[in-house]
């Protein structure tokens, strides 16, 4: 958590002990009550069993930062281009987002700057579109790809679950899928706009995911916009636990309490609209261009980034082919300085870029 730029605790450079601890040089100490002038040696430690970084969570004061940033090295950290899922599967760091994707040569052009992690969903309305952009991998090299779906809230009920399942899989043309999401953890009535759906539950529709899996239609599931509080109802009463919770996240929105507690559980937060959908708030801020500009990189790189480095996949999406490239290409050559990280932390305003499916959406509701 060093890099996250978290506050510095009491206990900061203490032994702890009953840790192993290397000792170091002795040093001339005095101790109350001595005699004037008399010292005696004594060893610390600042080894194994010392805590010597910052507490995990909150954010650091903009001097704390600076302070570390005298001994930072520009040279990247080792970092993975992807995260672990139960059983080894590996979800990549750095994704491709469909919505709203109009053309095949789009996925194409994606494939070819280097993405393998696509994120689709029925209600997009365009998965037979990104099954023909994908087709030369489905076809024969599917293993490289990492294709995710979601249930859209009018499929809720068990059967509707798996018959929308098996649709996304004929129109993305790829046998399978590696991650199946509850898109919203609302149920409408079949074929409705929002009508509430009250002859189903949560529970049952996750039900419906696990016999997808059991059937080797589905490798993984997982639920998108869920609470902390849903989360951890799911978990508690699943025989297959979800691996991903897909909500926003970006600088202005951290969520650092769901995607830690999230974590706790088991469920690795993935994070859409990290660019901050289509509002221009986030890559036109101040702090945000002035980093650009430090760093050499556009304001789309360093706010993706800024979750790329705390392991938090993204899936952002263009059709521009030089976006397409440029969000991309070089991730995890560089990285974000300590005091940089935590002028993004800063920007955290709980501003959300992507509006509830409802007005009456409970961002907080804590039942299933």
């Amino acid at each position: 958590m060093a890099s996250d730029g978290s506050q510095a605790v009491e206990w900061h450079g203490q032994a702890f002990p009953y840790l192993m601890h290397k000792p170091q040089p002795a040093v001339a100490v005095t101790r109350a009550g001595s005699p004037p002038g008399a010292v005696s040696a004594e060893t610390s430690s600042t080894a194994k069993g010392v805590w010597d970084g910052p507490a995990p969570r909150g954010a650091a004061t903009r001097a704390q930062a600076e302070r570390t940033q005298a001994a930072y090295t520009t040279e990247a950290l080792p970092q993975e281009d992807h995260v672990c899922l139960p059983g080894g599967a590996k979800l990549p760091l750095l994704g491709f987002g469909t919505y709203k994707v109009t053309s095949s040569d789009v996925l194409r052009e994606a494939l070819a700057a280097g993405y393998r992690h696509f994120d689709c969903a029925s209600v997009y309305g365009n998965e037979a579109t990104v099954g023909e952009g994908l087709q030369e991998y489905t076809a024969s090299r599917r293993d490289e790809l990492f294709v995710t779906s979601k249930v859209w809230n009018d499929a809720h009920r068990p059967e509707a679950v798996k018959a929308s399942c098996h649709k996304s899989i004929v129109d993305l043309r790829c046998a399978y899928l590696d991650l199946y999401l509850i898109h919203w953890p609302v149920a409408w009535v079949p074929g409705s706009d929002n009508e509430p759906d009250t002859e189903v539950t949560l529970q049952q529709t996750w039900q419906a995911l696990e016999e997808l899996v059991d059937e080797g239609l589905v490798r993984h599931i997982g639920v998108s916009n869920f609470s902390l509080a849903q989360v951890e109802a799911l978990v508690a009463g699943a025989r297959i636990k979800p691996v991903v919770n897909q909500v926003e996240l970006h600088p202005l929105l951290a969520q650092r309490k769901l995607v830690g507690g999230c974590l706790r559980k088991g469920v690795k937060c993935v994070a859409y609209s990290p660019l901050g959908h289509s509002a221009p708030v986030l890559l036109t801020h101040p702090e945000v261009v002035a980093i650009a500009e430090e760093t050499g990189k556009t304001p789309a790189q360093v706010a993706l980034k800024w979750n790329v480095q705390r392991g938090v996949p993204v899936i952002p999406r263009s059709q521009t082919p030089k976006n397409i490239k440029s969000n991309i290409e070089g991730m995890f050559d560089w990285q974000l300085s300590p005091a940089q990280k935590a002028r993004l932390d800063a920007l955290d305003s709980n501003t959300r870029t992507v509006k509830p499916i409802t007005d009456q959406f409970d961002w907080n509701c804590a039942t299933l």
